[in-house]
């Protein structure tokens, strides 16, 4: 049935009609349709109803009044809704004897129609503007007098419309008015016509319960309601009634009163090919108007109507799962009566059914914008239903043998339905479904193969371009079990052996298992070689048997177990026939675990032991070649600890393995592997990077690889001797331990900027070992074993303490054939641990020079001696060590220095080489290791058989010192080394090495002087001044007695006291070219301390200066107060001077000069002034 319109009828003079003025006026008129936002507002309904766009017929009356209405209640607006009369009369007096009766004819008629509303429209011509006033006032009468007459009640149904009817004069808006009583007219009677209708409606309903009430009666009628809604756009309240008609249907289908239908499906021509949602291709309501209207027939029909209620507003997603609802539901209904049906007429029905809601959606959605939620959403309702299609070709592919009934094709199959068990009787076979290229599927294999895979992809595309991968999957792996049936092995393999990984994302074990399952089944049947692409098909079905337990794995063989087993052994074949390594991480059949947090050391041979655990998750024995674990530390370091094993057995294994290159220190879990002949099973154990927080990273396994004391090791430490300004050198100490070593070959590598000159490596003693150096290593031969070689390694200068990693790798003698390698990092200090601070001062022809030792770190240092030297022996300078206190070992320490002194004596004039000074030192640490050294060897002598043990008790006597510093204090006072009590700890042979060397340490050394000592040689320049002055204030004595001794007369403050300021200047240690010089400009200055001293006289002057002279000048002081003061002092600097060509002085350039004070450490006596004052008191009162 089509969309009933709204109907405006018109009526005009026939004159005017006849005219082509009324032919552009209809024109004009229907350019303005349809008509836009119209709001409806109830009176038995809350909410206004926006109406965006209604569709307008305009009709002659004469037209309308010839068609006959019919008995059936179709909609509301199969009668108009409007009538108008347009006039069109500029002239009172036509108006009067001929108009006026026309629209009274007119008027008589239409207001005796019910639910009909009527205006009259009066078109007005504008004219020139030099008429326009008699116009204006011909028009407003003819209007007024047309509103007199006919506008009866209080409602205003005439209106004026100024039309021209040339275009060029039009204004647009002088259809607003006319256009708003259109939409007032329309809404009036559409509300009083559908009042009426829904009391109609209200009363049918009401006779539900009595006899002679009709379902079918009752759903025409109300059915009218939804039509009138529909035509007049509002679809939410047509859709709202078709919901309750369905749900009364429900109610009378529950009541089981089907009285007014006929069966439930009498299948016609067509009826399973025909669109789901076409309402017209059967006149379903005549068919219930008659009573004989099927159930299938009405339920399509009232679906039908209700989808296209949702396609006008848009909600097609709405729509496609109504339609996947509606069609399993009545299709199991169906179900029932299929042995009534022509055969296959569901699964046809339901598969033309789904195919056409998808073509229909589309068609609606074409003129609606969706977001992209929606998008998806509409593409995943799709696949849906087109894969609802593709279900009735797995239960038409079955039972016409052309598909098998097993998985996955057997999947849909509902279960109460078995082919084998449904009667065909000659009745049905007779008929037939009307689809036709079902048809020819039937009867034609590749025909149905060709549908089938079609629809198939369609289905696949769809969920893909919704984001539903695992139904996309799904119909990957459908396609694959077609191609297998087409005998397309190839195509069939590649889609099983992809699937897996994207099943494996999601967690379906058991499908991936399926999948890999029936790609080794596929491989075997096409005779493929087992090349690598097979091997990684085993292994990810291993993978996908371990993580579902193999208790739901889709698999045709019975017994898992030996299938496992058979399948293990091939791949074991497989393996070790391919030519290059197959790598595969993470793979959960296996799992390695470190079974201890420390490792062991080997007794007998340099390396290491750790005890992993490998469990075998798999039913079976797992052939191996050898199994590694790989640890790593600081500075990238990397350990390998490895084991040859043949087989794993099912569950836990227990390995212990070994690393021939163990470097002590502390290592985490890197990474681990298991090697099957050509197949390296692989594991990472470290935290990722990509871990952004500390509590989304993986806890790192720490294990400890202890120091092996009788395993080839190498120290480094900084040169006995060490030369400042010459190029520095480091000490490698290299110690065979238990080995015999063949060759090692020695690499240093320092941070930035620091290169280790290999070639001019020298050994530091006398030794007997072959020594060979290249560019970039140090080569050793022939080393025997408890062997100590040192070797001295040049580098470029490093001012701060350097990281230097060095590598050896070496063979012994045991075993030739074994690469060893030792990979460590060490810290070397490259900087004396002393520091030295240099002060000189000069008095006259003598030069002291002050040498303040301080040690650089924590640690203390043990100065043995100080010596200054000239670099060649020298009559022309003498230097003089002051006299030391005490002839022991100085101690110095960060919070406490030492410092020596040296007196220098030289001639004037004569060019001083470079002095050294020599440092003979050790550190505290050093001074005590030679002392356990030395008790050891004592130790050893009288029980050599604790020599295998000698490493262990020196490292267990230097760990309790470095625990507790207690012990420092008496080893300096007494040379005592007493460890602190219960910081030693041994057994057996151990703890008796350890009780005897304390006993020798706490005797203490026969001389402070034992052992080896460090020279720290440092260049000391003799420095030059040009002047040196000696300045004196002298207080001069009162005494005028030769024979008494000069003494000082008491001072009094503020009583003026006569001095004298001498001042005697030396040019002794000016440089050479400077030494003819005679005389220099020079400027004294007293200070004026004003708190203590007024001086009085010259105290500022200038005066020349000569090599040895004496400059005098009388002062007077003052003190300010009592007490003992300080003189003041005197500043004394030279004037510039004009230098000669081969001075280093220039014209501006100031002589350099050295002043000390003679009276610096003097002080005076100042008396208070004496003197008496009488005061007179007062007693008593004057009477």
């Amino acid at each position: 049935m089509a969309t009933q319109k709204v109907t405006i009828t018109y009526t005009a003079s026939p004159t005017f009609l006849a005219t082509e003025h009324w032919k552009q006026f209809h024109a004009a008129l229907l350019s303005q349709l349809p008509l836009r936002n119209l709001h409806w507002k109830s009176a038995i309904r809350p909410n206004i109803r926006t109406i965006q766009e209604l569709n307008i017929t305009f009709v002659s009356a004469d037209t309308k009044q010839a068609e006959h209405t019919s008995q059936i209640p179709q909609t509301v607006l199969e009668k108009p809704l409007l009538s108008t009369y347009i006039v069109v009369c500029d002239d009172y007096e036509t108006y009067k004897n001929t108009t006026k009766r026309q629209i009274k004819e007119w008027h008589s008629s239409v207001v005796q129609r019910k639910n009909l509303e009527w205006l009259i429209i009066y078109i007005v011509r504008p004219d020139a503007k030099t008429t326009a006033n008699r116009m204006f006032q011909m028009k407003s009468s003819v209007l007024d007098k047309i509103k007199a007459d006919f506008n009866t009640d209080r409602r205003d149904r005439c209106v004026e419309l100024v039309w021209s009817y040339d275009s060029e004069f039009e204004d647009p808006t002088a259809w607003a008015e006319l256009i708003g009583k259109v939409k007032e007219g329309i809404l009036s009677a559409f509300d009083a016509a559908l009042t009426q209708r829904e009391e109609e409606v209200k009363r049918s309903e009401g006779q539900r319960q009595m006899p002679g009430w009709n379902f079918c009666t009752f759903f025409i009628l109300k059915e009218s309601l939804a039509n009138s809604f529909e035509g007049m756009g509002l679809y939410e309240d047509a859709l709202e009634t078709y919901d309750e008609l369905e749900a009364l249907f429900y109610q009378v289908l529950r009541e089981k009163n089907l009285s007014w239908f006929g069966t439930l499906i009498t299948p016609a021509p067509n009826d399973d090919s025909l669109p789901l949602l076409s309402p017209n291709r059967k006149p379903y309501r005549d068919m219930i108007l008659a009573n004989t209207i099927s159930v299938f027939d009405f339920r399509t029909y009232l679906f039908a109507r209700q989808c296209i209620l949702l396609g006008y507003l848009g909600r097609v997603v709405e729509i496609a799962r109504k339609a996947i609802a509606f069609l399993n539901s009545f299709g199991r209904r169906l179900r029932e009566v299929e042995n009534t049906l022509p055969q296959y007429f569901i699964e046809s029905w339901t598969y033309s059914s789904a195919l056409s809601v998808v073509e229909q959606c589309d068609a609606w959605a074409t003129g609606w914008e969706m977001d992209k939620t929606t998008a998806i959403s509409f593409a995943a309702v799709k696949g849906e239903l087109v894969e609802l299609a593709r279900h009735q070709l797995d239960i038409i592919g079955v039972s016409t043998g052309h598909l098998p009934a097993k998985p996955p094709f057997s999947v849909y199959i509902p279960k109460r339905l078995r082919m084998d068990h449904v009667q065909t009787d000659n009745t049905r076979r007779s008929r037939q479904i009307s689809k036709t290229e079902l048809l020819t599927a039937l009867g034609d294999r590749e025909a149905f193969y060709e549908i089938y895979k079609n629809t198939t992809s369609k289905a696949l595309d769809l969920y893909a371009s919704a984001d539903r991968r695992k139904f996309a999957l799904r119909m990957y792996a459908d396609l694959a079990a077609l191609d297998i049936l087409r005998g397309k092995l190839n195509e069939a393999l590649q889609t099983y052996t992809s699937l897996p990984a994207h099943y494996a994302r999601h967690g379906w074990t058991s499908m991936e298992s399926h999948m890999l399952s029936t790609a080794l089944g596929i491989h075997q049947k096409a005779e493929k070689p087992r090349d690598r692409e097979w091997i990684y098909i085993v292994l990810n079905f291993l993978k996908a048997y371990v993580q579902d337990f193999g208790k739901e794995i889709v698999m045709c063989e019975e017994d898992r177990e030996a299938y496992v087993a058979k399948l293990v052994e091939s791949l074991h074949d497989a393996v070790q026939n391919i030519d290059s390594d197959v790598m595969h991480p993470d793979h959960p059949a296996f799992s390695i675990y470190v079974a201890d947090h420390h490792a062991r050391t080997a007794d007998d041979r340099d390396g290491a032991l750790l005890n992993v655990i490998v469990f075998n998750g798999l039913p079976c024995s797992v052939p191996t070649d050898d199994i590694t674990v790989h640890l790593s530390g600081r500075d990238n370091t990397q350990l390998a600890f490895s084991e040859k094993v043949t087989s794993l057995s099912p569950g836990k294994n227990v390995i212990s393995l070994f690393s021939h290159s163990a470097t002590p220190g502390m290592y985490a879990f890197h990474s681990s592997q298991i090697t099957v002949a050509h197949l390296r099973l692989q594991w990472s154990h470290a935290s990722k990077k990509s871990d952004d927080t500390w509590k989304g990273r993986r806890q790192p396994r720490l294990i400890t690889i202890p120091r092996d004391l009788r395993a080839l090791d190498i120290k480094l430490r900084p040169p006995k001797r060490i030369e400042l300004g010459k190029t520095p050198c480091i000490i490698v100490a290299f110690s065979s331990g238990r080995n015999n070593v063949v060759e090692a070959t020695i690499k240093l590598t320092g941070p930035s900027g620091i290169e280790f000159k290999h070639s001019d490596a020298t050994l530091a003693d006398e030794e007997t070992v072959d020594l060979k150096t290249t560019k970039d290593a140090i080569i050793l031969s022939d080393v025997k074993a408890d062997k100590t070689v040192r070797i001295t390694v040049p580098h470029t200068d490093a001012s701060a303490d350097i990281a230097v990693v060095f590598a050896v790798d070496y063979t012994t003698a045991v075993e030739a054939n074994l690469a060893r390698s030792l990979r460590l990092s060490r810290i070397v200090v490259t900087s004396p641990a002393v520091a030295t601070n240099v002060e000189d001062f000069f008095r006259g022809t003598r030069l002291f020079t002050r040498f303040t030792l301080n040690a650089r770190t924590h640690q203390h240092v043990r100065i043995k001696s100080t010596e200054l030297r000239a670099l060649a022996a020298d009559d022309k300078l003498k230097i003089t060590k002051s006299i030391p206190l005490s002839t022991t070992v100085t101690t110095v320490t960060p919070t406490q220095p030492a410092r020596f002194v040296f007196q220098l004596d030289s001639i004037r004039g004569t060019e001083l080489d470079q002095l050294q000074l020599h440092i003979t030192y050790r550190v505290l640490r050093e001074e005590v290791h030679s002392l356990i050294a030395a008790a050891l060897d004592s130790v050893l002598s009288e029980s050599p058989s604790l020599q295998s043990q000698r490493a262990a008790i020196f490292d267990a006597l230097v760990s309790a010192l470095e625990k507790n510093s207690s012990w420092v204090a008496l080893y300096e006072a007494t040379g005592e080394i007493i460890p602190p009590p219960g910081s030693l700890a041994g057994d057996g042979t151990i703890g008796e090495g350890l009780s005897r060397a304390v006993e020798v340490l706490s005797k203490g050394p026969t001389t402070p002087f034992f052992g080896e000592w460090n020279e720290l040689i440092t260049p000391v320049d003799v420095p030059q001044v040009h002047i040196t002055a000696a300045a004196r204030l002298r207080v001069l004595s009162k005494s005028s007695s030769h024979d008494i001794p000069e003494r000082l007369s008491p001072l009094f403050a503020g009583q003026p006291i006569s001095a004298t300021l001498t001042v005697t200047t030396s040019f002794h240690w000016a440089p050479k070219e400077d030494a003819d010089r005679r005389s220099y400009l020079m400027r004294y200055d007293i200070e004026e301390i004003t708190h203590d001293w007024l001086v009085s006289g010259q105290k500022r002057g200038d005066f020349t200066a000569t090599d040895g002279d004496t400059f005098s000048v009388p002062v007077t002081l003052i003190a300010l107060h009592h007490g003992v003061l300080n003189l003041p002092k005197v500043a004394i600097r030279a004037l510039p001077v004009a230098g000669s060509g081969e001075s280093k002085m220039n014209s501006s350039m100031i002589p350099s000069c050295e002043v000390y004070q003679v009276h610096g450490a003097e002080t005076v006596l100042v008396l208070p002034r004496g003197g008496r004052s009488t005061f007179v008191v007062r007693m008593g009162n004057d009477s």
